[in-house]
């Protein structure tokens, strides 16, 4: 928080009278499961970041990109998309859904910074709307409801964007509780709290996050295909399924090619919703605490993801392959927390040295340093300057 405030005062000349703090969200199983409206288990992550922002005295509102080292700048009474604005558009956006609502502007001087503008669009637009909501909520006394804020940043980013934005990435964002994950019904928007227990107070097990330090733009491209073939899956799906929920469709049909789809579609329907059912299953083995039967659907999934919906990297592959050959090494799955080739890996503690020896053999065969790190489910977004806020 403290460089936030430094660089606002850098930037403009004076402290800033709001600063809010944005984690990421972090998918640690039901990545694409959305696409049948199914399970998933989401939480926060160690990436955060900061809004700092303060009022001006005339019409515009100045932009500052601290960790890019970038500005944007534009009028109140001129408020449009530009394709040349990239990250500035989502605080746009958000201050247009508000002006359309009657909320009356002044100028403003926004200022953004955090690991977490280095990862992929939509994360960065989710936690961008979502901080600058907060930020105007405190800073105008606006006295926004949850729902409210949750709505109008899903419309900046859905409507103004044009961009992907899911309702449980923004409810998680706003609802995690340290140590807990969130289990989401995806068909009736609905989440409960969930223990995560594979912390570093677990006296067997423990969760690592493995960053590949791949390209941000390694897997991009892939997986944003992959999502376009994956509604035209689901679409033609659906004409066979007239009553019912999509995601209780039988997998069974699929497998035994009883539905007369394309194999690329028949892959894409079969993988989705073994992974939604694998991740309502998984709920209860957290709960339980159950590290080994946890760690095979992870490798269920993970595999599923290599062969069937084919978005995947040889160093996403060379970890997860290393991690199934180390003897206390449990699975290893592809998360999704915007940043590209992150993988969980779930081993016990005993065996993390093993482990961590094998990563030295990775950056030898690619060139990139792996970083990795304890999975600790963080907090939620929050304003945190003034600290009596």
């Amino acid at each position: 928080m403290d460089n936030v405030i430094i660089q606002h005062k850098n930037e403009f000349g004076e402290t800033p009278l709001v600063v809010v703090e944005v984690p990421g969200a972090c998918t640690l199983l039901g990545c694409y499961a959305d696409a049948c409206k199914g399970w998933s288990i989401v939480g926060t992550g160690e990436s955060v970041l900061y809004v700092a922002i303060s009022f001006r005295d005339d019409q515009m509102v100045r932009l500052s990109n601290a960790t890019l080292n970038d500005r944007k700048r534009f009028v109140l009474g001129n408020i449009k998309f530009r394709k040349e604005d990239r990250w500035g558009n989502y605080i746009k956006g958000v201050v247009a859904i508000l002006a359309n609502e009657g909320v009356e502007f002044s100028g403003l001087n926004v200022t953004v910074e955090g690991s977490l503008l280095l990862s992929d669009n939509q994360m960065i637009s989710t936690c961008i709307a979502l901080g600058v909501c907060l930020a105007l909520d405190k800073l105008m006394d606006l006295q926004l409801s949850i729902p409210s804020i949750i709505r109008i940043a899903y419309q900046a980013n859905t409507v103004f964007n044009n961009e992907i934005c899911k309702i449980s990435d923004l409810l998680t964002i706003i609802n995690a509780k340290r140590g807990k994950v969130l289990f989401f019904d995806l068909q009736h928007i609905t989440f409960q709290e969930i223990d995560f227990p594979f912390s570093d107070t677990n006296e067997e097990y423990i969760a690592l996050i493995v960053d590949s330090k791949i390209s941000p733009n390694a897997m991009r491209e892939e997986v944003s295909l992959k999502r376009k073939a994956t509604e035209l899956a689901f679409t033609k799906l659906k004409e066979f399924k007239q009553s019912g929920f999509i995601r209780d469709f039988p997998e069974s049909e699929l497998s035994a090619r009883i539905v007369p789809l394309d194999e690329d579609s028949r892959h894409i329907c079969e993988y989705i919703l073994m992974e939604s059912h694998l991740t309502n299953d998984s709920a209860t083995l957290l709960s339980q605490k159950e590290a080994l039967l946890y760690g095979k659907t992870m490798n269920r999934i993970q595999s599923g993801l290599r062969d069937l919906f084919e978005v995947t990297c040889p160093e996403v592959d060379w970890l997860t392959k290393r991690a199934a050959e180390t003897s206390g090494c449990l699975g290893a799955v592809l998360i999704c927390n915007g940043f590209s080739g992150n993988v969980m890996v779930l081993l016990s503690k005993q065996s993390l040295p093993s482990y961590i020896n094998r990563l030295e053999e990775y950056e030898h065969i690619f060139g990139f340093h792996p970083r990795w790190y304890i999975f600790q489910s963080g907090g939620c977004a929050k304003v945190v300057f003034p600290e009596n806020a």
